[in-house]
């Protein structure tokens, strides 16, 4: 069975410095919500219970079923971390959209001290080269299927992406691109040019190569000969485990110790009305790791809050950093203070 079947069931420099961005974490604007497909209306039951877990599992990132239950056995239902939901059409197929309660499921992680994952989520960028033998070489893109392998690349990053909360994407190369990486291969590394173009954490290069009536060769991230009449699903079940183990490491470095609270300083600029107050205080108020946010002072066009924080100040920093309406521009260590420009 692959494994997209089995998924559903530092050191502080204390000093003043300017920020720069070295990784590429993007916000999950969607954290909590969750779309589940549904038959009918009597399966609603079934979907809910299906939402939560696939929640708690993008929120922990353990596939394991002891965080439910530990939350479970607390003596709380599944329906108590719901704000709503409601049966969506999406492509003609209908999905129960469910809401999650943020502060809630926060809460109960940290009264349970279950570790938790911040909105800043990375980016996996996939150079997948294939040669099938029966058309002309090309890179996989996301506009454009040309076999069943190419298919079934799509369909389990879809379900990763989903059920992790976390960005995997494809590049759409143009022609003149894959002429300088074909053109060029020995002289430029793959990973740099794409990292010039594209924002990404990690970039994940295969090329599959069919080199004979039933002989295949896989080299680049992901290493293999293969000799039958079954490539695809054997591809796909090795693909599928070296993707769920790079998004462990990935996601093992965004771990919020809930259990954890400490006092930060946020100072926002370049806020001109109240429209711009609003959306930065909910945009914050969005993030895992706020756990409460008063204002502590207001100036023309600049705005002090005092936050209470789940976790450290690094995984904050690192949580703050991917946000997609505010520019990072100072962090202060040793005052634990971030300098924030709200960006329109």
């Amino acid at each position: 069975m692959g494994v997209s079947k089995t998924l559903f069931i530092n050191q502080y420099i204390f000093c003043l410095i300017i920020f720069s961005i070295t990784c590429f974490g993007k916000e999950f604007d969607e954290l909590f919500t969750i779309y589940v497909p549904i038959d009918n209306a009597s399966k609603i039951e079934k979907s809910i219970n299906s939402s939560f877990n696939i929640m708690i599992y993008r929120l922990t990132g353990d596939s394991s079923p002891s965080n439910i239950w530990k939350i479970i056995n607390a003596g709380n239902a599944r329906k108590d971390f719901i704000k709503s939901y409601s049966i969506k059409n999406i492509n003609n197929d209908s999905y129960l959209q469910v809401f999650f309660d943020k502060d809630l499921l926060i809460k109960k992680f940290n009264e349970l001290s279950i570790p938790a994952l911040g909105n800043s989520r990375p980016t996996v960028l996939f150079l997948i080269n294939i040669d099938n033998g029966s058309s002309k070489p090309y890179t996989l893109k996301e506009s454009q299927s040309i076999s069943d392998i190419d298919r079934l690349i799509k369909n389990s990053l879809k379900i990763f992406s989903n059920s992790r909360a976390i960005f995997l994407e494809l590049p759409e190369l143009d022609l003149s691109d894959i002429d300088t990486l074909s053109s060029y291969s020995k002289l430029i590394n793959s990973n740099d040019f794409l990292n010039s173009k594209y924002e990404s954490t990690k970039v994940i290069e295969i090329n599959i190569i069919k080199v004979g009536l039933d002989n295949w060769q896989v080299n680049g991230d992901i290493t293999f000969e293969y000799k039958d009449n079954d490539f695809n699903n054997y591809f796909i079940e090795r693909f599928e485990k070296y993707v769920v183990n790079t998004i462990d490491q990935l996601l093992d470095k965004n771990v919020i110790e809930t259990s954890e609270e400490t006092i930060t300083n946020i100072n926002i600029s370049n806020i001109n009305n109240y429209d711009d107050y609003m959306t930065s205080k909910e945009t914050l108020k969005k993030l895992v790791s706020i756990k409460d946010i008063d204002i502590h002072s207001f100036k023309y066009n600049k705005i002090a809050y005092r936050v209470g924080i789940y976790g450290d100040f690094d995984t904050f920093v690192n949580e703050i950093s991917g946000n997609n309406f505010m520019n990072t521009t100072v962090i202060d260590y040793a005052n634990q203070t971030i300098e924030l420009d709200f960006a329109r």
